[in-house]
């Protein structure tokens, strides 16, 4: 398949990340149509997949997800200005707490044998991004057309976790990822691990929200494997020159509702 996309950039309101990346456009309703295309695509995507039922879209067919209005998007956008690949990014400062994580929902903390686990190595991974003074960040809401699953844009949409990382100045972060579609294998590959606590491997779990097999994944966006260092190269010289689409920040902290605590399954890799 000819590689006709083009890459476009989200930044949510409150965001102190703006070094690395082009000019800032604030501009609310541009904002808001990227916003709802990528909605839209998850939509299509997560339904054909089974991981929603239809009564959980919108009237238009959008399946937001809380955290949406937070954080950061990562858009594929083809040469009819259509979404044709999203992912996610929830940035939090170094000193957030475990409670304010969306792996503190996740259904893995409801077990009596892992939850604690779980809970452990996630702040092994905090206390040292205090220390190293890194952003931690949670990705998730991933989603691929199905045309273009298995070209060059599925590997850019989840090596762009890498390049995103590099330019806010390096950070860990953690992801869920199906089993299905070899989702968690690929970014194993890319640079992913279990959680562990002891030599312990956190394993992969039922989710019941989504119907499928999730793995909690983490990563250090300084140490990927190395044969992706090329494209994330590319990839951060890309994304760095494109510039960013913000909303009002205004209107963002005048509307509290935005601002309601994320429900489980803020991630979910269903995309290829």
């Amino acid at each position: 398949m000819r590689q006709n996309y083009r890459f476009q950039l989200l930044a949510p309101p409150q965001t102190r990340f703006s070094a690395g990346f082009g000019r800032a456009t604030i501009d609310e309703q541009l904002h808001y149509q990227y916003l709802a295309s990528l909605q839209s695509l998850r939509g299509r995507v997560y339904l054909k997949d089974g991981a929603i039922q239809p009564w959980e879209l919108k009237e238009d067919g959008r399946f937001p997800m809380a955290g949406d209005e937070q954080s950061w998007h990562f858009l594929l956008i083809d040469e009819y200005e259509r979404t044709i690949g999203c992912a996610r990014y929830l940035v939090h400062p170094s000193t957030v707490p475990f409670e304010m994580l969306r792996i503190y929902h996740s259904p893995v903390m409801r077990d009596e044998h892992w939850g604690d686990k779980v809970r452990k190595a996630v702040e092994t991974d905090l206390q040292r991004a205090r220390r190293e003074d890194l952003a931690y960040v949670e990705v998730g809401g991933w989603a691929l057309s199905e045309e273009w699953r298995g070209t060059r844009a599925a590997l850019e949409i989840l090596v762009a976790s890498y390049a995103l990382g590099h330019l806010w100045g390096g950070c860990l972060g953690s992801c869920t990822a199906t089993v299905r579609h070899h989702s968690a294998s690929i970014l194993r590959r890319i640079g992913g691990s279990s959680f562990s606590l002891g030599g312990e491997a956190i394993p992969p779990y039922q989710d019941p929200r989504y119907g499928c097999t999730m793995e909690l994944l983490r990563f250090d966006s300084r140490s990927p494997a190395k044969r992706f260092v090329p494209l994330i190269n590319q990839l951060k010289a890309s994304v760095g020159n494109l510039g960013t689409i913000h909303r009002s920040r205004r209107q963002f902290w005048d509307n509290p509702e935005r601002l309601a605590p994320a429900v489980n399954g803020a991630s979910l890799l269903a995309e290829i």
